[in-house]
C-alpha cells in the first residue's frame, strides 16, 4: 500500500520527522516498510504555458516551433520543440530563461539551428516526476498560463510503500496507519467529521434497496444524491490519488477511491436513471446470468456469486467490480452511493473462481469494518456536495438486520510478563489498548477486561492484546532469554531423537535432506501417485490451485524437485525428505504419519547408469540404512543377512519389474522402485530414476536397542564359491531364503557377485547368478573335507528348491 507523507500528515501531526524516521517507526510496530521514495516536482521556475502555435523548423526536419503563452497579458514567446504532441491548446509545463531542471541543470538562452529558444517545453522527466519521456507532459485544461508548477502540482513530498500483514485489514488505509502513528508518536489523531448540509424532498418512490442475503451482506447501505456535475477532480485530490498509485478518472469515480483510500471502506456509485425500476437488490447470481464488468469483459455468474442487481439484472459483482450499465457516465446526475460489509469468504471466492481482483476485493476478502459503512458514505456524500455540487436526500437506506456484537477480551497481566519475559506495566498496556481504540470495560490488579472496536477483526483472544502490547512497547525493549532445559517427567523424546538419526544417516551416506511444503496440487498428484484419491484432504479454500490437497504423499514432491533440479543442467542428485503426509481414515477422519522419501539421479562419468544399477543402488542405501538404524539382521547360526526384504510389486510410478514393497526386519515399511520412462520425460530426466518411500515407524523401533557383544571369531575362514543358471524370474532374495533354511552354524557371509546374461552361452529366460560363500568355525579350523560338504548340501538345496543348474 502506498501512503503519501502529505496526505497521511492531515490525520495526524507529522513535523520534525523524517520520512525515515516515520518508516522506522512503522516497520518496528509490526507495519514494514519496504520503500520510501521522493514524488513530485524537483524542477525550479518552470511555469504553465499554453501552445498557441505551432510551426515547422526552418532548419530542421524533427522540431518545430511551437509559439506560447507563459502568462496572461504578456508577448508569445518562441520555443523549439521536438515533442510529438506538441500541440496548439495543449497546457504544457514550460522552463523559462534561468530556471533549474531536476538534473541540475540551469537553463540559459540558445540558439537551435539558426533559431532562438526563449525556454523549453518538458516532459515529466526533465521535471523529476517520472521517468517518461515519450513526450510533453500534459497538463489540465484548466491550468492557468504563468501558474507556477509547483502551485499546480504541489509540493514534492515523500512515499511510503508499506506491506499490511492479511490480519491487519484496518492498516489498509490511510486513517488505520495514522492511528499507529498516533499511538506510536503520542500525537492527537484527527480524523474528520463529515457534516451534510440540510435536505428536503423524498426519494423513497424513486429508490428502493431490498437486502435478500444478510449472510453474504450483512450490511448495506445506501444514499441517493442529485443535481451532480461529471467533472476532472481538483489537482489536490488527483495529486493525491495517484501518488496512493490509483489513477484519476471523474470527481465522482475519484470521489469514492479516495473515501476508500482514506478510510479503507470501499463504495461503489451507480447511475440511477440505469438502474431497471430504480431498485437495488443484494442477492445471490442466478443459474445462466451474467454481468459485463467495468473492464469491458462478460463474465458468467454462477448461484455462489453475490451481486447487486436492479429489478431485472446485476448491475455490479458485490465487492469486486461494478457492472459497465450502470456506471457513472459524463451525463450522470443522479447517483445512488453504495456503502456495505460483505463476508470475506465470499468476495475471496469470487475474484478466485473468475480471476479477477480489485482494490475493493483486496480490502473485502480481509474484512472491512461494518460499523465504518456510514461514516464512509457520509464523507463521501460530503465530498460530492462540495466537489460535484450534488444535492443528498435525506433517506438513508441502512439494512443491518443482525448487527455483530463486539468481541470482549480479558488480559491477564501476569500472563502477559510470561510470555513476554519482561514487564511493560499494566497502566502502559492499557494507554496502549486505549490508543488503538479498545474500551476498557473493567480492570483490577490482575487482569483488565477490554472491548475491541468493530476495526480490528484480528483481536480475538488474549494472546493477541499481548501481541498488541509487545509491538508498541518495542521488541527490541524485550530482552532476549537464555535457553533454558526444562526436564518434563515421563515425556518421550524418542520420535525427534529417531527423526534426527534418520537424517544423519541418510546424510552420512551423501543424501542431502530437502524441505517441500505439506500442501501439493492435484495435477501433480494425478501425474505422480493417483492411487486412493477417495483418501485425499482437499482443502475447502485453498490459497492456490498449486496448494489445494495435504500430501498423501513425499514421493510425487520428490520426483517434482528431481524434475527442477534436472532442468537446472544438475545431471546428478541424492535427496531425502522427511516429513509428514496426511488422509482419511477407515472410520472417516483424518490421519497423519511421518515418512521418509528417497530420490536418486544419478549419471556415471562413461554413460548413462541403466536402470538396474539405480535399483541396485537404492537397494545399497536401504540395507546401509537398516544397519545404521540396528534393524535386527535376518540370521541362522553365524549367518547375518540384511533386514532389508525386496518383494515384487506394481505401483503406478514405477517402471514394471522394477516396483518393490520394502520389509525390514519382516515388517512392512515401504515401497520403492525405479521411475516410469514416460514419467521422467515429462521432466525430461532421460537417465534412470530411483525413489523409495518409508515409514519412520518402521524404521525406528530397534534404534535404542543396545547391542549385544558376541566374541570376535578367531579361526580362519574359508571362501567357496557357485554359480548356476536360473529362470529370470528367481530373485536374490530367493536364492538368500533357500540358504538361509540350509545353513550351517559355521556359513557367516554370502556375497552376490556376478549376474550373467548372453543369449550366446545361456537359454533365453535364463540367466547366471555367481555367489561366495564364507564359512568358520567358532572353536576350530575347518578342514577343506568339511568347508565341501557344507557348500555341497548348500548347492543341493539350491538345485532342488529354484530348479538350479549348476555351472562348473
Amino acid at each position: 500500500m502506498k501512503v503519501p507523507l502529505e496526505w497521511l500528515s492531515e490525520y495526524v501531526d507529522l513535523s520534525g520527522l523524517s520520512p525515515q524516521e516515520i518508516a522506522d517507526r512503522l516497520t518496528f510496530s509490526g507495519l514494514e516498510v519496504e520503500a520510501v521514495e521522493a514524488v513530485g516536482l524537483r524542477a525550479e521556475g518552470v511555469v504553465v504555458a499554453e501552445v498557441l502555435e505551432v510551426r515547422p523548423h526552418p532548419k530542421a526536419d524533427r522540431l518545430q516551433l511551437a509559439v506560447v503563452k507563459a502568462e496572461e497579458g504578456s508577448a508569445p514567446m518562441t520555443v523549439v520543440c521536438g515533442a510529438p504532441n506538441v500541440r496548439p491548446g495543449l497546457k504544457a509545463p514550460l522552463a523559462r530563461v534561468g530556471a533549474r531542471l531536476a538534473d541540475g541543470t540551469l537553463l540559459r538562452p540558445a540558439t537551435i539551428r539558426g533559431v532562438t529558444s526563449e525556454g523549453m517545453l518538458c516532459a515529466e522527466d526533465e521535471l523529476g516526476l517520472s521517468d517518461d519521456h515519450t513526450g510533453l507532459m500534459e497538463l489540465p485544461p484548466d491550468a492557468r498560463p504563468g501558474e507556477p508548477l509547483e502551485r499546480l502540482l504541489g509540493p514534492a513530498d515523500t512515499v511510503l510503500t508499506v506491506e499490511v500483514t492479511p490480519n491487519r485489514p484496518d492498516c489498509l488505509s490511510l486513517v488505520g496507519v495514522a492511528r499507529e502513528l498516533s499511538l506510536l508518536l503520542e500525537r492527537p489523531l484527527r480524523i474528520p467529521e463529515p457534516a451534510l448540509p440540510p435536505s428536503s424532498g423524498s426519494a423513497t418512490e424513486r429508490l428502493g434497496v431490498v437486502l435478500e442475503d444478510p449472510v453474504g451482506c450483512p450490511r448495506y447501505t445506501a444514499r441517493l444524491l442529485t443535481g451532480a456535475r461529471i467533472a476532472p477532480s481538483p489537482a489536490w485530490l488527483r495529486r493525491r490519488l495517484e501518488r496512493a498509485g490509483v489513477r484519476a478518472i471523474n470527481n465522482v469515480v475519484d470521489i469514492t477511491n479516495y473515501v476508500m483510500l482514506e478510510c479503507g471502506q470501499p463504495l461503489h456509485a451507480f447511475d440511477l436513471r440505469r438502474l431497471q425500476g430504480g431498485r437495488i437488490v443484494v442477492r445471490r447470481a442466478r443459474e445462466g446470468e451474467t454481468l459485463q464488468t467495468l473492464d469491458g469483459i462478460v463474465r458468467r455468474l454462477t448461484p455462489a456469486m453475490l451481486v447487486i442487481a436492479d429489478s431485472e439484472r446485476p448491475v455490479a459483482l458485490a465487492g469486486i467490480m461494478g457492472g459497465e450499465e450502470s456506471g457513472i457516465g459524463p451525463d450522470t446526475s443522479e447517483i445512488v452511493l453504495e456503502s456495505a460489509h460483505f463476508q470475506p469468504a465470499l468476495i475471496r471466492k469470487t475474484s478466485k473462481t473468475l480471476g479477477l481482483t480489485s482494490e475493493s476485493s483486496y480490502r473485502f476478502e480481509r474484512g472491512s469494518d461494518p460499523e465504518g459503512a456510514e461514516w464512509a458514505s457520509r464523507r463521501a456524500a460530503a465530498l460530492l456536495v462540495e466537489l460535484a455540487g450534488a444535492s443528498v436526500t435525506p433517506e438513508f437506506w441502512d439494512l443491518y438486520p443482525s448487527p455483530q456484537p463486539r468481541r470482549r477480551i480479558t488480559l491477564r497481566f501476569e500472563r502477559a510478563r510470561d510470555l513476554l519475559g519482561t514487564d511493560p506495566g499494566a497502566d502502559r498496556m492499557i494507554h496502549y489498548f486505549e490508543g488503538l481504540g479498545l474500551r476498557v470495560l473493567a480492570r483490577d490488579v490482575h487482569q483488565v477486561e477490554v472491548e475491541a472496536p468493530s476495526w480490528r477483526v484480528d483481536l480475538e483472544r488474549e494472546a493477541d492484546l499481548i501481541e498488541e502490547a509487545a509491538r508498541l512497547y518495542g521488541l527490541d525493549r524485550i530482552p532476549a532469554a537464555d535457553p533454558a532445559a526444562r526436564l518434563a517427567p515421563g515425556a518421550d523424546d524418542r520420535p525427534i531423537r529417531a527423526r534426527l538419526e534418520v537424517g544423519r544417516a541418510l546424510s552420512a551416506l551423501g543424501l542431502m535432506e530437502i524441505m517441500n511444503y505439506s500442501f501439493t496440487s492435484e495435477k501433480l498428484l494425478e501425474r505422480v501417485d493417483p492411487t486412493d484419491r477417495d483418501r485425499w484432504a482437499r482443502l475447502p479454500n485453498p490459497l492456490s490451485a498449486d496448494h489445494a490437497v495435504l500430501r498423501p504423499s513425499l514421493l510425487p514432491q520428490m520426483v517434482e524437485t528431481l524434475g527442477r533440479n534436472r532442468s537446472r543442467q544438475c545431471d546428478e542428485a541424492a535427496l531425502f525428505e522427511v516429513g509428514r503426509v496426511f488422509f482419511r481414515t477407515a472410520d472417516g477422519g483424518w490421519g497423519e504419519s511421518e515418512r521418509v522419501a528417497i530420490g536418486l539421479m544419478e549419471r556415471s562419468g562413461v554413460g548413462a547408469l541403466d536402470e538396474e544399477s539405480s535399483f541396485r543402488r537404492l537397494k545399497g542405501i536401504l540395507e546401509s540404512l537398516s544397519c545404521a538404524l540396528r534393524m535386527p539382521p535376518l540370521e541362522k547360526g553365524g549367518l547375518r543377512l540384511p533386514a532389508v526384504e525386496l518383494e515384487a510389486a506394481e505401483w503406478p510410478w514405477a517402471e514394471p519389474g522394477l516396483g518393490v514393497t520394502v520389509r525390514m526386519g519382516r515388517q512392512a515399511a515401504g515401497r520403492a522402485g525405479v521411475l516410469r520412462t514416460d514419467l521422467r520425460r515429462e521432466w525430461r530426466m532421460a537417465d534412470p530414476v530411483a525413489v523409495a518411500e518409508l515409514e519412520m515407524e518402521a524404521l525406528t523401533p530397534h534404534l535404542f536397542r543396545v547391542p549385544a557383544y558376541r566374541p570376535v571369531p578367531v579361526h580362519p575362514s574359508v571362501d567357496r564359491d557357485m554359480a548356476f543358471l536360473v529362470d529370470e524370474s528367481v530373485r536374490h532374495a530367493d536364492v538368500l531364503r533357500v540358504i538361509l533354511e540350509g545353513a550351517p552354524p559355521e556359513l557367516r557371509r554370502v556375497r552376490l557377485f556376478d549376474i550373467y546374461r548372453d543369449p550366446a552361452l545361456v537359454k533365453a529366460g535364463r540367466k547366471s547368478m555367481a555367489y561366495r560363500l564364507t564359512y568358520q568355525s567358532a572353536t576350530k579350523t575347518l578342514t577343506d573335507e568339511e568347508a565341501n560338504a557344507y557348500h555341497d548340501r548348500i548347492k543341493a538345496g539350491i538345485t532342488r528348491a529354484l530348479r538350479a543348474e549348476m555351472r562348473e
